[in-house]
């Protein structure tokens, strides 16, 4: 193995943590690692935090059910998943929109599969969460928790 420690970077990491908590903030230490033969770097982090992604892997799984499955509005996801909803006038949450593009490129969430043209924001989710709820352990009901699971094996 030629990768060598490279010392840590702190980054944070919002949306809940578990099931059934409200959005917060945490800042986890990742770790760093040079490889010596070409010098690039790469950063390690905990199972659940989403590459290039503020929020948590779980925290957009959630919010992913929540609109899809639930059919929640954008609002309420945003106040029970993000940290700053209070300080926001929006009526909406233009995020999850981003989540969404971002799962169809194949940038997030690599197994799950784009979703067709003609799907609505809230199918769309509803494909998405579902996906993630079945990458979750055997036997996993349709809840929070199994979303979570999933999306963190996913991300």
């Amino acid at each position: 193995m030629g990768l060598w420690g490279h010392g840590s970077r702190s980054r944070q990491v919002r949306g809940p943590l578990a099931a059934g908590e409200r959005g917060g903030l945490v800042t986890i230490e990742a770790r760093r690692y040079r490889c010596r033969r070409c010098g690039t770097v790469i950063t390690v982090v905990p199972r659940g935090v989403a590459p290039r992604r503020h929020f948590a892997a779980t925290a957009i799984g959630l919010a992913l059910l929540l609109v899809g499955a639930a059919g929640a509005a954008l609002i309420e996801v945003r106040r029970r998943v993000s940290p700053w909803s209070a300080s926001f006038d929006a009526d909406t949450w233009v995020t999850v929109r981003r989540w969404l593009l971002a799962i169809d490129q194949g940038r997030l969430f690599p197994p799950v599969r784009a979703s067709p043209l003609a799907f609505s924001l809230r199918q769309r989710a509803e494909r998405a969460a579902m996906t993630l709820i079945a990458m979750a352990l055997p036997a996993a009901e349709v809840c929070e928790a199994a979303v979570m699971a999933g999306a963190a094996r996913a991300a």
